[in-house]
């Protein structure tokens, strides 16, 4: 996992949206569940776009795939990550908004700060370190050039001036990034809970809240609203992104390593959920938990951390019924079509409550080779570094 997918780089222009601040879109009307009726019908999908600067090759041409292909799933319900920057969270929403008019967003554009987001001292400590080591390299190599110099700096200075450099990744170059962050008019682009995630939805959806996890570096939370899916019953749907192991950058939270806040993270989320889940109703948790258990087909990753769902009494159809890892080394983007189907099963939707005799079904989604224009060449690749999971709810009686 690389410094910059915890940061959520953003190569943000100014012209962002006044619909994008926690934007929730009720349209339209469905024949409505009493509250806390069980789910019994509705299928969810989990995907991690890789969308953002010094992420994944080939962005452009990959959210160009991954609009077209996402309808096609049949799903009800989207929870998407790594759409760092905002403008793309908005581009899928508009694209997508004849099949999902229901959607929901963490990101908030801040007004113009008072004073400047990084001190002197800290100028001096990550902007100088970035100009120094990082001044004649294209904006798109910047992430990469930042991890091998300048990681450990950045971890040291303030989150105001970590964010004012995520957010300002469209600027020219790096010495036009020192000056937005280190000057005090106010005009550096700034945005809180900025954790790349979205969900959207086909039915209506209701109850919407955010909660903010504690992180080290970057923002990161859980988008949390409740599906009214009609006769299927109803679901309080959690989307998120957990903290990932970064190898390339020293830990200095308070919770010893990566690891550690990452159980931090799950246990405040678990009680969340717990606190704001309809009593009675349906709980499913979607996205890349950065954690999961060894199957036949997957070895396990953080499984300590992973195995805090399963004591909550929470059900993961797809690592029960598939099981195939979804960070996987025979992903392009990761390493070789030729190597072994071998990697970490990360990407989750877990259940609790599910209604008497419903019957989940899962599958590995976004997992075919795409064909894109690359600079006029015709390559294949994948959607992202990620494969998606699927998982359907069917009573059994209309199962075939």
């Amino acid at each position: 996992m690389l410094w910059f997918r915890a940061l959520g780089v953003s190569a943000i222009s100014s012209t962002l949206f006044a619909c994008s601040d926690r934007d929730v879109r009720l349209l339209g009307s469905a024949e409505a569940s009493p509250v806390g009726a069980p789910l019994a019908a509705l299928s969810l999908a989990s995907f991690n776009a890789a969308i953002g600067v010094g992420l994944a090759p080939y962005a452009a041409q990959r959210l160009d795939a991954i609009e077209r292909d996402l309808p096609s799933l049949g799903a009800d319900v989207l929870c998407l990550q790594e759409l760092w920057q905002p403008e793309d969270i908005e581009r899928v929403t508009q694209t997508l908004a004849a099949e999902y008019p229901y959607t929901h967003r963490s990101v908030r554009a801040l007004g113009g700060a008072s004073g400047p987001a990084c001190t002197d001292a800290e100028g001096a400590s990550l902007l100088g370190c970035l100009s120094e080591h990082c001044a004649e390299v294209e904006r798109a190599g910047l992430p990469l050039c930042a991890i091998a110099n300048c990681a450990q700096a950045f971890t040291q200075v303030a989150t105001s001036c970590q964010q004012c450099v995520v957010a300002n990744q469209a600027a020219d170059d790096v010495d036009n990034l020192v000056q937005i962050c280190s000057a005090g008019d106010g005009e550096a682009a700034a945005y809180e809970d900025q954790t790349g995630l979205v969900l959207l939805s086909k039915w209506p959806l209701s109850a919407t809240d955010f909660l903010k996890l504690e992180s080290a570096l970057g923002d990161r939370g859980v988008l949390k609203a409740r599906v009214d899916a009609g006769p299927g019953g109803t679901a309080d749907v959690y989307c998120t992104h957990l903290a990932a192991s970064l190898s390339e950058v020293p830990y200095t939270g308070p919770y010893g390593s990566w690891q550690g806040e990452r159980v931090q993270q799950i246990e405040r989320f678990l009680a969340w959920v717990d606190q704001t889940r309809a009593p009675g109703g349906s709980a499913v948790l979607l996205g890349d938990m950065n954690c999961g258990p060894e199957t036949s087909r997957a070895m396990a990753a953080s499984p300590d951390a992973y195995a805090r769902f399963v004591r909550a009494g929470f059900q993961d159809p797809y690592a029960e019924l598939d099981g195939r890892c979804t960070f996987c080394i025979n992903n392009p983007l990761n390493g070789s079509v030729s190597d072994p189907d071998a990697g970490a099963l990360i990407d989750h939707i877990v259940f609790s409550g599910l209604a008497s005799g419903a019957a989940p079904s899962a599958s590995r989604i976004l997992d075919e080779l795409i064909e894109i224009d690359a600079g006029g060449r015709s390559i294949q690749t994948a959607h992202s570094d990620h494969y998606g999971v699927q998982v359907t709810v069917a009573s059994e009686r209309s199962s075939p």
